[in-house]
């Protein structure tokens, strides 16, 4: 058996175990899969020339509390179910770790299967969406905004440069966790009917402030994602929402936002809402991460964690966080030291979940004053995620 790159002839081995594994076709079509495949990293187990696991990995970049970080997009994880238990998957991550750390992937992104599954690896969910459902009927009256909406749609060059430059703002000011969109992807989502139909809200200035991306599937208004960067533009797109409420029978919205947004956003949020764990991520270079996240008030404090992580063991040790220098050191000085998993540090550090919760949890251990200099330094800013592979 060999592990190595697979290589730009064998692509359709790939396309064969995909359709084998997943069983169903690829939601862009053989074009845009085509493309991602060339442009992907592609780790494969052999035995001859028979590719029996494999494990792609797209270069992409995500913003995390407004710093762009090159992030590692694991798609397309399968072996074939007589080759399952046998350690092949378990081989391709490990060497897909170490490649993306090489190449200067800080952190990884995937959609998991199994969330359990990829525990094992170091992954871990660190966002939660909410899909919503609202019968026609039911669509709340938002009041009056003192701006318009525009209609766009795809095959408008303007319209997407619009709701790039909008959605750029959103990420890296808003949100943390976003994909960090470049052209290619953009395209990625014009070729799933994403970006067909857009909605712009603008201000009585004129300025735009937010965009809704949505296809009218016969009697149900589905929304793809919504983007505002304040509540005025929010409440505008509502509003255009609502006035197809004699078109339609029902509306179906994902990517607008967590639980507690939609409570505070609807003056009536009584309708059907669904909370979603659909997303893991994991640190894949512990220092370099450390070394670019934006702790509160860094120069002021100096910390300690202890890393633990089976599969990539560069990153277990204890490191010092001493300003902006990160450093790896045999004992603290002085200060406790937070000892977590790897997976309990990605959710921690990406706003997830909070240190205390996770000495709650026993997903990490420290004293309380270590715990209480931990919570001063992590920003109170959650994380999200719209895109999917």
């Amino acid at each position: 058996m060999e592990l190595r790159e697979i290589k730009d002839s064998e692509i359709g081995k790939i396309k064969e175990l995909r359709d084998y594994a997943f069983r169903f076709p690829a939601s862009g079509g053989e074009a845009d899969f085509q493309y991602w495949a060339e442009n992907a990293r592609r780790l494969g187990l052999f035995y001859g020339e028979h590719l029996l696991a494999q494990v792609l990995t797209y270069p992409l970049a995500v913003s995390i509390l407004g710093e762009r970080f090159s992030m590692g997009g694991v798609a397309y994880v399968a072996s074939f179910p007589e080759y399952r238990n046998a350690g092949l998957i378990r081989q391709l991550m490990e060497a897909s770790l170490e490649q993306m750390r090489d190449n200067g992937q800080i952190v990884s992104y995937l959609s998991p299967f199994s969330i359990p599954f990829y525990r094992k690896f170091g992954y871990e969910v660190f966002t939660e969406k909410v899909e919503l459902e609202i019968p026609a009927h039911a669509l709340p009256d938002m009041g009056t905004v003192p701006g318009r909406v525009m209609r766009m749609t795809s095959d408008d060059g303007t319209g997407i440069s619009v709701v790039r430059e909008l959605y750029n703002r959103f990420a890296l000011t808003k949100k943390s966790g976003m994909m960090m969109r470049d052209d290619a992807w953009w395209l990625r989502m014009a070729r799933r009917k994403y970006t067909k139909e857009i909605a712009v809200y603008c201000d009585m200035n004129g300025t735009t402030m937010g965009y809704m991306l949505f296809t009218l599937d016969h009697e149900v208004f589905k929304i793809h994602e919504l983007v505002a960067l304040n509540y005025e533009a929010e409440k505008g797109l509502w509003r255009f929402v609502s006035s197809h409420n004699m078109m339609v029978d029902r509306v179906v919205a994902k990517n607008v936002g967590s639980l507690r947004d939609i409570a505070l956003a609807f003056p009536s949020p009584d309708f059907q809402k669904r909370e979603i764990l659909d997303f893991m991520m994991r640190i894949v270079d512990v220092q370099a991460f450390l070394e670019k996240y934006r702790f509160v008030n860094r120069s002021e404090t100096v910390l300690y964690v202890e890393v633990e992580d089976e599969t990539a063991p560069w990153n277990e040790g204890l490191f010092e966080i001493r300003g902006s220098m990160v450093r790896r050191v045999e004992k603290p000085e002085g200060a406790g030291v937070l000892s977590i998993t790897i997976q309990g540090l990605g959710q921690m550090m990406m706003g997830f979940v909070r240190p205390r919760d996770l000495v709650y949890y026993e997903k990490a251990q420290a004293s309380e004053i270590t715990i209480e200099a931990w919570e001063k330094v992590i920003p109170h800013m959650r994380s999200d995620f719209y895109d999917a592979y």
